[in-house]
């Protein structure tokens, strides 16, 4: 595997171990979201017949909770994004060898801008908003 002028055996190997952390948030991030849309359902189907007023803010407290997560989870595969592309372009500045410092060398990945995604949205803003229903028709 050859890139262009500048690619050794070094860069490549250090794209690899970025590519591979990137597939672990990726993976959490996937994982994170079935259980919490499992979670969810069992604690909304656990009551009898009808959600109980204690029962819906639990599973609506659980969605906000895994939203967060899974947030931590899309934000740091971004940033290892922009690492991972700093790596790969020729910067003046390029970050050290091997250095797995997202913060520090890949930039800025806004909090609000992940939480409030498509993907985040659809997942966990629909089930945040099917619980917030629940409640207030059924509490």
């Amino acid at each position: 595997m050859s890139g262009g002028p500048g690619f050794d055996e070094q860069r490549l190997k250090h794209l690899e171990l970025l590519q591979s952390v990137i597939a672990r948030l990726g993976n959490n991030s996937f994982l994170i979201k079935g259980w919490c849309i499992t979670l969810s359902g069992v604690l909304v189907a656990v009551t009898d017949h009808s959600p109980g007023c204690a029962t819906i803010p639990v599973a609506l407290a659980l969605a906000v909770g895994f939203w967060l997560l899974d947030g931590y989870y899309l934000r740091q595969e971004r940033l290892f994004r922009v690492l991972y592309d700093r790596v790969v372009s020729d910067v003046d500045e390029p970050p050290p060898a091997f250095t797995m410092d997202a913060e520090r060398y890949g930039g800025t990945v806004p909090w609000s801008a992940v939480l409030l995604s498509s993907p985040m949205l659809f997942c966990y803003g629909v089930l945040a908003a099917a619980n917030s229903l629940l409640l207030v028709f059924l509490g």
